[in-house]
């Protein structure tokens, strides 16, 4: 029986060797693997047993065998290892590399809705560059504070030069137009009662249907059925599957009207007081500058 727990977390080594002995299956084979001796691997297995106070492997003449808090204990940790070295490796192939790398913080719906299309054409005008996007969706976050340019939707803060309002109006699915006997032109009464979409209303940031309504002059109903979403793509792409009626941020939905893959209804509310800010770490950067200019140039260019 293993000794009771110590407090803390047992070593890296200790974890890779336990990972690499049961994926391998022998202590030999592990340590092939890991540039090391077998009795090294075999002391630190004991030590990460120790430190969590279980047998992970059964100790007899029929080879190494798994208990069943080893393979439970194996399944919880193997993926964690295994993005802590891709994240290394990545890390390293970064180190090596010698083209301007640029991260770019971004709310999840930009990022995604946005930015993540425009980027092929964003790397073809500043060719040489790497991009990285990162969705985060406020700007305290650690990676927004270290991002070379930030693109985030919250009140309007003084100093920033480069903001975009906030612009807002109805969007669905034609198929769901259809289905309703819907038109662009439809006043709100005629679609008011049907399925509305909503974001998270725990997020005070974002419009929700009662701000919308008091801001386009019409009165708001609780609705019997609520449907929230967290994540803004999901709840556009809930829209575009024909579930209901969403709310459509300008700009970040104006490919998929450009599509066809959903229609505006109306009408549109803007919101001065709130929008999106793009804002630079390094203001003096010729490279970050002209990121920056693309970004307005497409945010001016229409929704």
């Amino acid at each position: 029986m293993a000794e009771r727990p110590k407090d803390g977390l047992p070593t890296l080594k200790a974890l890779v060797a336990f990972e690499a002995a049961l994926r391998l299956g022998s202590l030999s084979a592990a340590a092939r693997a890991l540039s090391t001796t077998q009795p090294a691997i075999s002391q630190r297995i004991r030590g990460l047993e120790e430190a969590v106070g279980q047998v992970l492997f059964e100790r007899g003449g029929g080879g190494l065998q798994p208990t069943r808090e080893g393979l439970r204990f194996y399944d919880e940790i193997a993926p964690a290892l295994k993005t802590i070295e891709g994240s290394i490796q990545a890390l390293r192939s970064r180190a090596e590399s010698t083209r301007p790398r640029v991260l770019v913080a971004a709310d999840f719906g930009f990022a995604h809705l946005w930015l993540l299309p425009r980027l092929a054409r964003l790397e073809e005008l500043v060719g040489g560059a790497e991009f990285e996007v990162i969705a985060a969706d406020r700007r305290d976050e650690p990676t927004t504070r270290v991002a070379d340019i930030s693109i985030q939707f919250d009140e309007r803060a003084q100093g920033v030069e480069r903001f975009y309002p906030e612009r807002v109006f109805p969007v669905c699915s034609p198929a769901f137009a259809r289905r309703h006997g819907l038109s662009a032109d439809a006043p709100v009464s005629a679609w008011s009662a049907l399925p509305l979409l909503h974001m998270d209303r725990r997020n005070p940031r974002w419009m929700d249907w009662r701000r919308w309504s008091r801001l386009a002059g019409h009165a708001y109903g609780d609705p019997g059925r609520l449907f929230s979403y967290n994540n803004y793509p999901l709840l556009i792409a809930a829209a575009e599957a024909g579930e209901g009626i969403a709310l459509g941020w300008s700009p970040l939905v104006g490919d998929l009207l450009r599509e066809g893959r959903l229609m505006a209804l109306g009408p549109t509310v803007t919101r001065a007081s709130h929008g999106y800010a793009v804002e630079t770490r390094h203001a003096d950067s010729s490279l970050l500058r002209r990121i920056v200019d693309w970004v307005d140039a497409e945010l001016g260019g229409g929704d």
